[in-house]
């Protein structure tokens, strides 16, 4: 009947607004969880950064977090490495090369971030 299939319309847009709400709901919470677990890493970087400068004599944050980098990066490629499905392209890890390596890991990361309104980024090239 006529009375029936509106009453059905009526039930499946409830259905779906009940999914929409509870689909943001779902993405909301997401989002708290991936806050949270930023700013547990920034929390540990600072706690590792400020433990490395009190043991080592005459060390800066900047080249704590250049090593802290340059590490995740080895530990990156080690994972690569151990598994057979993955391809590996070897760079030069000469110690002169850690500050370019250093920078073009920094850029990468940098560049993937969204850029906050009214701010660009500079173009820059990197030298090769």
């Amino acid at each position: 009947t006529k009375v029936g299939e509106i009453k059905e319309a009526g039930a499946g847009g409830s259905r779906t607004e009940i999914q929409a709400k509870a689909d943001a709901e779902a993405k909301f919470m997401a989002g708290q969880g991936i806050a949270r677990q930023r700013q547990a890493i920034i929390s540990g970087l600072r706690e590792s950064v400020n433990s490395f400068k009190a043991e080592v004599a005459g060390v800066d944050a900047k080249q704590v977090m250049d090593l802290m980098i340059v590490t995740q990066y080895f530990d990156m490629m080690k994972d690569i490495g151990a598994s057979s499905k993955t391809n590996a392209v070897f760079m030069n890890h000469s110690p002169g090369a850690l500050e370019e390596l250093t920078q073009a890991v920094q850029k990468g990361f940098l560049t993937s971030l969204p850029a906050a309104p009214g701010f660009a980024p500079a173009n820059q090239s990197m030298g090769r």
